[in-house]
């Protein structure tokens, strides 16, 4: 997958959890998943060095919380968690 894909992705589903639930929204998992898809799209911008990418938790939220009622936004998650471990791969490779 292409980096600008990839990006793209993230911010699919980062506009995704605003179609779903309130910008406003203190319910945890939802804060928690924005936080981590910013922390990812940060990532993929090299505004950060990817290091708490073993600490990712959003594919645990979407089989807990999001699958049964928002299984397209779950979806999209499983997608995004594929390309962390596609930048951690590729981390490795120029270590």
């Amino acid at each position: 997958m292409e980096k600008i894909e990839a990006i793209k992705l993230v911010e699919k589903t980062l506009e995704k959890s605003f179609e779903y639930f309130s910008t406003h929204s203190d319910w945890q998992p939802i804060v928690s998943t924005r936080e981590q898809l910013n922390y990812i799209l940060d990532t993929l911008h090299q505004k950060n060095d990817g290091s708490k990418l073993d600490e990712i938790t959003i594919g645990l939220y979407a089989v807990k919380e999001f699958e049964v009622d928002y299984k397209d936004f779950a979806n999209l998650i499983y997608e995004v968690v594929e390309i962390i471990e596609l930048i951690k791969k590729q981390s490795k490779k120029t270590i």
